[in-house]
């Protein structure tokens, strides 16, 4: 009896299944930094001018060599401050070469230490630089005309609720290296943030990124063009990666000329809906070894293994 009663006084946890949540990349997110950031509030260094308590960002916090040298370089976002070590001799030329076109760009640029960095970076390496900045600019893919060229065939890259920033990342950086024209994110698709260009070395920055709000509208607009090829990438598709050859798309769409190709890719645990493959006109899926226990690859190397297959074939 008594046994129940104390139970009856014990918190009680639910754990409630829930989608998975919007990552705050405006915090630090390491308990080294949580307790050096608890730590500064009881201790304050007068010659410290740049602690992170005292810092205010009017955007967003890109860090790294190549994401910020690429992204003053190609000026898609808006700058607001600069933050470089004054401590770091290491990648000088580079450094020299951000903080030239800082220069040109007319933006505030502050020294600080390696711990300042360190937060603003969300306790990731930032090679001792981080760039105060706006979001990249994304369209909404529907508003955008279609755009026709009867001696090139572009392709397009659209990413199916990939929750991570690490594999947008990789993936990002893997399509530009293949020459992908767009790249279209799909509601559910984690934002192209900091880490996300982090992890693409930059190539983030150099993409055309637009947004897709709703996915089956648009495949039935592209359906209506008659002159694009739509390619799902699943696990269940029905025809192998190594048998697909543009040749064949190029005679499927021969009264059309075919325009563009567009390739899906879902992320590992998902895939891509029953729904929406039904909407595409080739599934294809890649084949693991007979004796393979594992039935699907990382979304990124996936993505990459699709990309040169067809990228390979087009336009030579």
């Amino acid at each position: 009896m008594y046994s129940r009663l104390f139970r009856n006084f014990l918190p009680r946890y639910f754990h409630n299944k829930t989608r998975l949540p919007e990552l705050d990349f405006t915090k630090p997110i390491s308990d080294r930094l949580r307790k050096i950031s608890l730590k500064e509030q009881t201790y304050t260094n007068n010659n410290d001018q740049q602690s992170l308590l005292k810092i205010s960002l009017h955007g967003q916090c890109l860090f790294g060599l190549y994401p910020i040298e690429l992204a003053l370089k190609r000026k898609q976002r808006q700058f607001y401050q600069l933050f470089l070590s004054n401590t770091s001799n290491d990648n000088r030329q580079i450094i020299q070469n951000i903080q030239h076109l800082a220069e040109q760009l007319s933006i505030p640029i502050k020294y600080t230490n390696t711990n300042t960095l360190d937060r603003l970076s969300f306790d990731r390496p930032h090679q001792g630089v981080c760039l105060d900045c706006s979001p990249l600019p994304i369209q909404d893919i529907q508003q955008i005309e279609i755009e026709r060229n009867s001696n090139k065939i572009f392709l397009d890259l659209c990413l199916v609720k990939i929750h991570d920033p690490m594999n947008l990342g990789g993936i990002i950086r893997t399509a530009h290296f293949f020459g992908i024209d767009r790249i279209i994110l799909t509601h559910g698709t984690c934002q192209p943030s900091p880490v996300a260009s982090k992890a693409s070395s930059g190539a983030l920055e150099l993409m055309s990124i637009y947004a897709c709000n709703d996915l089956n509208t648009y495949l039935n607009l592209l359906h209506k063009q008659k002159t694009i090829a739509i390619i799902c990438a699943t696990h269940h598709g029905n025809i192998p990666l190594r048998t697909l050859r543009l040749d064949d798309i190029k005679r499927q769409f021969s009264t059309s000329n075919l325009q563009r190709i567009v390739v899906l890719i879902g992320n590992e645990h998902e895939g891509i809906s029953k729904e929406i493959t039904q909407m595409c006109h080739y599934n294809i899926c890649i084949q693991p070894n007979i004796e393979s226990e594992i039935s699907s690859l990382n979304a990124s190397v996936a993505c990459g293994l699709f990309l040169y297959h067809i990228s390979a074939q087009m336009n030579t």
